[in-house]
């Protein structure tokens, strides 16, 4: 279940975070001007500088942890991009859409003014999500969305093994296997027809892609579950995709570990919005034009 909480004190700093294209620039500029009326220091990150013609700015994990809250003017892709240090420092972010769908740059660039005057002075909503911990051989990763396991470029299927809690469930041939979240769930796991999970649910979506198999279809489990993804042939090239951005080669024989990770990313949330809400607004959820 998601918790939720009121943050207790406006931030001393806060970093803003951008994606690379012009457009960003007016919203940059009125997340400085708001920050800057309440007496708040803003540190801006290397692309959001040279958004505004400054030179330097921090790399992502640095800004992070020089600040108490994170702004990000993007899609899902930038907002994935600071989660990982994010987690890692406790901070948490508010995700202003600047892309196409952006489920987690729920609020607007329309209203980043009235939004960051609500967020300074405590007036607003954070939810902590569940993330992922992927264990590899060189180490551990942090994953909001989800892990994917897929071949690669050559169109051919690969065979994987799959564990729960070191018991083998299946053999999957098939173009790759999704891991999500729940809050991951209406990502790449919804394109490959996997189901929408509420992010207040203690689960983790297990979602093949393109089986082989009509029988192998996307599955639902507690998300107390350690899952083990291992590489069972050696023809072709196998990839681990970290949510969308950091690709790791995966060799015949080697596994991945999946669980749900301690820590908590912390999302500042709308007060007037609801997940389905959310579902409507984003993919017309429930949506019938004959009405």
């Amino acid at each position: 279940m998601l918790q939720y909480w009121q943050m207790s004190f406006p931030p001393e700093r806060v970093g803003i975070i951008a994606k690379p294209h012009p457009a960003a620039l007016p919203f940059i500029q009125a997340a400085i001007r708001v920050c800057e009326s309440r007496g708040v220091s803003v540190e801006l990150g290397i692309e959001a500088a040279r958004i505004l013609g400054w030179k330097g700015g921090l790399e992502r994990n640095h800004l992070a942890a020089e600040c108490g809250l994170v702004v990000v003017i993007g899609g899902d892709g930038t907002f994935l991009s600071v989660a990982p240090a994010a987690i890692q420092h406790g901070v948490p972010i508010a995700g202003f859409n600047l892309g196409t769908i952006g489920f987690l740059t729920e609020l607007s660039t329309d209203s980043i003014q009235v939004e960051l005057e609500k967020l300074l002075s405590r007036k607003t909503r954070v939810s902590e999500r569940k993330v992922l911990r992927v264990e590899m051989e060189d180490g551990h990763y942090l994953a909001l969305n989800d892990v994917v396991t897929s071949k690669g470029n050559i169109a051919r299927i690969i065979q994987l093994e799959l564990k729960v809690n070191h018991s083998h469930i299946a053999h999957i041939r098939a173009d790759g296997l999704i891991i999500s979240t729940p809050t991951g769930s209406t990502a790449y796991s919804l394109s490959a027809g996997g189901p929408i999970v509420n992010p207040e649910v203690n689960a983790l979506v297990i979602t093949p892609i393109c089986a082989h198999s009509l029988t192998l279809r996307p599955l639902v489990i507690p998300d107390g579950l350690r899952l083990t993804v291992t590489r069972e042939e050696n023809e072709n090239e196998v990839f681990v995709t970290i949510d969308g951005q950091k690709v790791l080669p995966l060799k015949a024989g080697q596994a991945i570990h999946v669980s749900v990770d301690k820590r908590r990313l912390k999302m500042i949330e709308s007060p007037d919005m609801n997940y389905f809400r959310l579902l409507a607004e984003k993919l017309n959820w429930g949506f019938n034009k004959c009405h």
